[in-house]
Order: structure tokens, then sequence, then C-alpha cells
């Protein structure tokens, strides 16, 4: 009888048919042999997830249990008695109680994270209910988390038995839930919603170590900004409005802080709200004008003439000019006066109005600090005031137009925005204005651009997206937070303690301007389909819905235990 040596497996025999074949069929029968053999030396398990888990055959059933409970975590959960659970509760207490200052913990060491897992719990509520469309998953994580907890009255035990301080802190969460909702209510049903939400924080754990640490969290918001704000080199004004651009669903500020929008966007969106602030100048100066133009009071020319015999003396000593060029503007300063003087018709509001700016072209043609200049200045000073005196609305009328003229004239001087300026320049001072330095007057270009913002409300998020648009940190920050560019006494620390390597990766996420602009885009999106009640509830559970992310995403991490195949 003929034999065969099939690889892994030593020899096999065959009948003598084996030699009537093919050579393709020979070699058919090989691989089919030695496929048979394979298969007979594992065993094949069916995991949770489809997949198929290979054993070697003859390993014992307990050896294979113990593999498949450290893959998935624990096997069969125990179920309780009911009089166990006090006795269990107590000897569980101090790991539920370490578990609760963990996950407590976990926004303030991983901010980025917990600001993503909160965006992406957020927007999954969000899409079911059919506010916007998101990935519901880690939504599903959360819901799964719960009903595992407390789907029937054995996860019920369990929970309270193994997990007493997140028992107690679920309690407290029903119950002030109830308050949240019912607290508007009428008569007994109000009473007993706000009772209900004081039970619930006193029998809440985690509500009540959240409150001895309450100055610590009102301002962990600005805190974490300004951290940030340092690790990334952007400035924590930068990251609050991101954070702000999410909120309000500012796209712009996004796709220039993804760079899918031109530089130049930035620029064209501050002159048209500059070009917008001039048209509500000429509109608010028209309409406040409007009450002048219909008063027909006659006005008198006393004042006006005083201020020329004043003039007079003052350029004029023995009948002779001591300034040609004041006495030229004064003789034509008066030729007008005369004019407007001998027309009854231009004795009105509006007609000392047309006078005055006549005086003014006289007064711009003559150089600044000159008797010239000085004697034109008075005359018309004394045109305007006695329009002024006489009808109030004109001098509301011209300081408002006055006060928005130098706030534009100062904003094209800050921002290089008038005409004939390079583009480059205007941009480099926008993108400079939300650091406060000395190059940028500790504040005031902050100040000044979000007067631009005002008209043009995505501009500040534009600005702060293109400044953390970059992956890697921005000035000086990028030597000194960042091991990895020359920082010797960082390097020195990791060489001599490698095991801090596994926190570099989210140290680097948090030095980098565009992952912690994304974080905050998102953190500021979820904030803003969340009520006031939701955002309560969820600072309330965040811990709880910590916990079940994280063991979603444990799961995903986990390494196999052998080798898989689908």
């Amino acid at each position: 009888m003929p034999t065969l040596e099939i690889n892994g497996h030593g020899r096999v025999w065959v009948d003598d048919s084996f030699h009537s074949l093919t050579r393709e069929q020979q070699q058919a029968t090989v691989e089919e042999i030695a496929a048979d053999l394979r298969a007979s030396a594992s065993i094949e398990v069916e995991l949770p997830d489809g997949s198929i888990a290979e054993f070697p055959a003859g390993t014992p059933p307990e050896i294979m249990k113990a593999a498949l409970q450290k893959k998935f975590g624990g096997g069969q959960k125990k179920n309780y008695d009911l009089a166990d659970v006090p006795g269990a509760a107590l000897s569980n207490l101090g790991s539920s109680a370490g578990q609760a200052l963990s996950d407590i913990a976990q926004p303030f060491l991983h901010p980025i994270d917990t600001a993503n897992a909160i965006s992406d719990i957020a927007g999954g509520l969000a899409s079911k209910a059919g506010i916007m469309e998101h990935d519901e998953s880690a939504a599903d994580s959360v819901g799964q988390f719960f009903a595992d907890r407390y789907g029937g009255m054995d996860q019920l035990k369990r929970t309270m038995a193994e997990d007493p301080v997140g028992f107690l802190s679920d309690v407290g969460t029903i119950l002030s839930a109830g308050g949240l909702a019912g607290a508007r209510a009428a008569g007994v049903t109000g009473k007993v919603a706000k009772i209900a939400g004081k039970a619930g924080d006193i029998v809440d754990p985690v509500s009540l170590a959240m409150k001895g640490a309450g100055v610590v969290t009102r301002t962990a918001g600005g805190v974490t900004a300004r951290a940030l704000g340092l690790s990334t080199g952007v400035g924590g004004d930068a990251i609050k409005e991101m954070a702000r651009a999410g909120a309000t669903g500012n796209r712009a500020a996004l796709e220039q802080l993804r760079d899918t929008a031109p530089m130049t966007d930035i620029t064209d969106s501050a002159h048209h709200a500059l070009g917008d602030m001039t048209a509500d100048r000429a509109a608010q100066f028209q309409a406040g004008m409007a009450p002048v133009k219909a008063n027909q009071t006659r006005l008198p020319f006393q004042d006006v003439a005083r201020s020329m015999f004043e003039a007079r003396k003052e350029v004029f000593h023995n009948g002779k000019p001591k300034d040609t060029r004041a006495a030229a503007a004064l003789s034509d300063i008066r030729s007008l006066v005369r004019e407007y003087a001998s027309d009854p018709r231009q004795h009105t509001a509006m007609g000392f109005d047309a006078l005055k700016q006549r005086i003014g072209e006289i007064r711009d043609g003559t150089e600044a600090g000159t008797l010239a200049r000085r004697t034109a200045d008075k005359i018309y000073r004394a045109t305007r005031e006695t329009i002024a005196k006489r009808v109030p609305e004109y001098d509301t009328a011209q300081k408002g137009y006055q006060n928005a003229s130098e706030t534009l004239n100062e904003l094209r001087r800050e921002f290089s925005l008038t005409e004939g300026a390079a583009n480059n320049t205007a941009m480099r001072k926008l993108l400079s204005s939300m650091r406060n330095n000395v190059n940028t007057n500790f504040g005031e270009r902050e100040r000044m651009m979000r007067e631009l913002g005002k008209r043009e409300p995505a501009l500040p998020g534009m600005i702060a997206g293109r400044n953390m648009s970059s992956m890697e940190s921005r000035g000086i920050s990028r030597v000194l937070t960042n091991p990895m560019l020359g920082n010797p006494l960082a390097l020195g620390l990791y060489a001599t303690n490698p095991w801090l390597l596994a926190a570099l990766p989210p140290a680097l996420m948090a030095q980098s301007p565009r992952v912690v602009g994304e974080a905050a885009y998102a953190a500021g999106r979820a904030s803003s389909v969340l009520t006031p009640d939701m955002v309560r509830l969820i600072g309330r559970t965040s811990y709880q819905a910590g916990r079940a992310t994280t063991n979603a995403n444990g799961k995903k991490r986990a390494s196999p235990a052998h080798s898989e195949r689908r």
C-alpha cells in the first residue's frame, strides 16, 4: 500500500488507486487529506462576535473556558440572593469607590478624550431624536451599559452588590431627573419633584464629592483652555472661540481649521464688515438728519460774524495782513458768508450746514498748524455751533457720524484694510488679534477685531480656526513642551523613565492645535443640542457614561486569545 508524506502530519497510507490518478488529481487528493488532518487536529469555537477561535486538538475545556473568559471578561456572571446583597456590597465598597474616583478624574486627566466621548454620546442621542445626523454607536454603548446593570432583577441585585457607589449615584440621578422634569409643575406634583431632586443629591455619593470640589469644577473650563492654549502655543482665547464656533454651527471656522477654505476668506470677511459699517454709518446719518431737513427754523448769523471779526484781529495789524495765506482764507470765507446771508432760503439748518461744508473745503486747503488753518477752523466751529444750539437733532446726527468715522478709520489703520495695502499685512494682523502681547497692545487689537465680528459673526471663529490649523504646536511651545523637538530635560526624563512613553501619545495630542481645535469644536457642537437640564443630567451621569465608553473601547482594543478567522 503506497504512503504519502504530508508536511506537519507525517506519513499517510492510501490505496493503490492513487497511482491511476492524473498528476492534477493526485495533487488535489493530497491537499484534501492535508485539510482534513488540520481540521481534525484543532477545535473550533464560535465567538460572540461571529468569528471562529481555534484551539489545538485535545485542549481541556477548562483551558478553553479560561482563555475565552480572559478575552471577553468574566464568563458567566454571578447571581445574588437578595439576602446576600448587603454583605457583598460592603465587601465591594472599596473597589467601587476607587472606580468611581478614577472615573471622576477622567475628564480632568484626559479632557480631549472626554470632550470627544461626550460629543459622540450627545450627537448619538440627538440623532436618535431626529435633531441631526450622527453616529449612534456611542449612545448605543451607553444604553447597553445601563441595560446590563438594570435590565432585570438579577442585573439589579448584581449592580447593588458589586458596584454600590455606582448604584447609589444612579438612584440619585433618577431622583434628580424627576426633580428636573417636574420642578416647574404646580401644586403637589411640583413639591414632590423638588423633594425628589433634593433626595437625589443626598443619596448620590458622586454628587456629594463633586460639590466638595465645586470651586475647581466651576473654573475647570477656563483652566483647561488656558493650559491647552499654553501647550499648543495658540492661547486660550482661540480654543474658547473654537468651542463657540461649534456651539453656533460656524462651519467657516471648521473649514479654516481643516484648511479646506482659502485664507483670503478672512480678509474678505473683514472688508465685508467694513463695508457694512460704512453703509450703516450713512443710513444712520440720513435717519438722524431727517428731522433737521424738516426743521425750517431761521438761524441768525451773529455768531458767525463775531467769529470772523475776532479772526480778523488775529490776521491783520493796523489794516495790514500778518499772514497773506490767512488773509486770503479769511477773504474767501467772508465772501461765502455774505453770499449765504443775502439769500433768505439759506437761513435754515440745512443752509447753514451747506455753508459749513463750503468753509470746511477752504479749511482743508490750508496747512495744519498755520494761522490760516486756525482762522478757517474758528469760523467753521462757529457755523456748526449755531446749528447745534437751535436744532439739537443736528448735533446728535453729526456726533454719531463723527464717532462712526473715527471707528472705521481706526479699524482700517489697525488691520491695514486701506485701499492699496498688501493683503498679507492685513492677514498677519488679523491672525495676531487673539494674542495678548505688546505687538497687539495687550488685547486692544482683539477688541477691535470683535468690532468687525459684530458685522461678520463668523470672523472670530475663522481666525481661531486658521491659527489652530497646524498639527504641530506653535511658537516657543513647540520646543518647550515637545520632548521630541530638542527639550534636553524632557528627553532625559523619558530616557530614564521609559514607562512614561505610554503617556506620550495623549501628551502630543494635547500639544497639537489641530487636534485640540477639533475637540473644542466638537464639544461646543454637543452643547448646542443640549438644554440646561440635559447638561446637568449629563454632568450627573458623565462618569457612568465614561465607564460605558471606556468598556466599549476596551473590547475593541483587546488582543485575541487565539488566531481568529471570519
